[in-house]
């Protein structure tokens, strides 16, 4: 055996049945093993229960990112070779020999597979790449975290200490499409759910995942609302309440960049908001991988028409655009709380959460910008609400 491919999946059943169906295209030779990551994807159980027994499958207990999944699917290889498959990518039956063949050449200690052959994209942003299995365990467990989008720069250049990093032209891989499946509204379609999502970085591996994991887990019209407030940024309250402004649905979510919906994670918010007797204002959903509030998840929670317009402090304004970073969570649960209506806690509703991974940045600059104004949230905080809240940040 020669080559042990890692496929590392998160999401995306669409994409993820065309690479697995892609792999057992693959010419038999070179001889080859398969090895399934599961980075605690949302939607794949059905198709990962098909393929178990024929392929080696890895379930990570949590979202890992690129660099932990490949090293435990090098745990569990056999070859001397190991072919990382990033994000699904559909490698061309007779990809996986110039891979190796590659290899073979002095000096080269990784090589790429290509979308297009005549225009060869830098290994760094490559869905394929092939190194002698001992290096790439070496590359992927350097210590420290690399941040979403940057992993496989990050392996190649630790690879590229090693020797070259090729481009392997006569090896082909389409990389995957950014279509995801789901129930979106037709033309002329009423918009049941509005879904706004404030990030600092629009074209981020974690905002791909969320709203990867919204169409593939949400059965009513829907519309996503991304407002992305990163150059300059302008704190968490500006954005959603841009966000809310533009929401054409009857009902609103609002959550983190760093959220993913899993099945089934919609009607139970909805129920809660509009049963005939004591409809909540707020609904939250229980969060299964992460820390969890039980007052108030802020980082995802839903709230119907009715609330968007009664517990605005302005004409569209929802948060308070005194607390520009923080607070406004907390703000808001203290304003329900003294109407009798604090946000209910929904447990049949279920999310996974990265916590604080939306403001969490390797810009200096940033970081403190939003380190001083979050001392200056909590001074206005407290001179609205007094230095005892329940639930309030310390």
């Amino acid at each position: 055996m020669r080559a042990t491919i890692v496929a590392v999946l998160d999401g995306a059943p669409e994409q993820a049945l065309r690479c697995l169906s892609a792999l057992a295209e693959l010419a038999p030779e070179p001889e080859h093993e398969v090895v399934i990551v599961d980075d605690a994807s949302v939607g794949l159980e059905s198709l990962l229960a098909r393929v178990e027994g024929d392929v080696e499958i890895v379930r990570m207990p949590h979202r890992s990112g690129l660099a932990a999944s490949v090293a435990a699917g090098l745990d569990r290889a056999n070859a001397p070779v190991a072919v990382v498959l990033r994000a699904a990518p559909e490698l061309a039956p007779g990809a996986l020999a110039p891979l190796l063949r590659a290899l073979e050449e002095p000096g080269t200690a990784a090589a790429t597979a290509v979308a297009d052959p005549a225009v060869p994209e830098d290994p760094v942003a490559a869905h394929v790449l092939a190194a002698r299995r001992a290096d790439l365990a070496s590359a992927v467990r350097p210590g420290g975290r690399v941040p979403d989008g940057l992993e496989m720069a990050a392996i190649v250049a630790a690879l590229a200490r090693r020797g070259e990093v090729r481009a392997v032209v006569s090896s082909v891989a389409r990389p995957p499409g950014r279509r995801a499946g789901g129930l979106r509204r037709t033309p002329g379609e009423e918009v049941e759910l509005s879904i706004v999502i404030p990030t600092l970085d629009a074209t981020s591996e974690r905002l791909r995942r969320g709203v990867a994991a919204l169409h593939n887990t949400t059965d009513v019209p829907h519309e996503i609302v991304v407002v992305d407030n990163g150059a300059p940024p302008q704190g968490f309250t500006a954005p959603v309440n841009s966000g809310l402004r533009a929401a054409r649905g009857a009902y609103c979510v609002v959550m983190n960049d760093d959220v993913e919906t899993l099945d089934g994670w919609w009607p139970p918010l909805r129920d809660a908001l509009s049963r005939a007797s004591a409809p909540a204002a707020v609904a939250f959903p229980q969060t299964v991988d992460g820390a969890m509030r039980l007052d108030f998840a802020a980082w995802c929670f839903a709230l119907s028409r009715d609330t968007l317009e009664r517990f605005a402090v302005a004409p569209g304004e929802f948060f308070d655009p005194q607390l520009v970073v923080w607070y406004q969570d907390t703000d808001l649960l203290e304003r329900l709380r003294q109407a009798g209506r604090p946000p209910e806690h929904v447990p049949a509703s279920r999310i996974r959460h990265g916590l604080s991974e939306t403001v969490m940045s390797d810009d200096g600059t940033l970081r403190g910008w939003i380190h001083e104004q979050v001392v200056r949230d909590k001074a206005a905080f407290e001179r609205k609400h007094g230095g005892d809240v329940a639930g309030a940040a310390r």
